[in-house]
């Protein structure tokens, strides 16, 4: 049941990807984000996801260009809840493409 949910999940979040991608958004820009929301997601994605500060960087400033950041904060703070909400399946869905495509190069 636990690896159904799991593949289920993944299946989601590739759709949300697919719609993300298939759909113009205005551009952001990091400094929408403040310095204590930077902060709190570095915090987050060095720690929780074990990755190197040049590939959080570097998924921090892809994020910000579609994420705002009021969207990211409630994402970083449900992180550990069983919280299936439609807006954090599609910032879980951009922050983990994100650090895929900054840890790959």
């Amino acid at each position: 049941m636990k690896k159904h949910l799991q593949n289920l999940i993944k299946v989601i979040a590739v759709l949300v990807i697919v719609i993300l991608t298939s759909q113009s958004h205005p551009a952001q820009a990091i400094e929408t984000y403040s310095d204590t929301e930077q902060q709190q997601f570095m915090d987050w994605c060095t720690g929780a996801k074990s990755a190197t500060q040049s590939t959080c960087s570097c998924t921090l400033k892809r994020i910000a260009q579609t994420v705002p950041a009021a969207a990211l904060t409630q994402y970083l703070t449900s992180q550990g809840s069983f919280t299936l909400s439609s807006a954090a399946v599609t910032t879980g869905a951009t922050v983990t493409q994100a650090l895929l495509s900054c840890s790959n190069g």
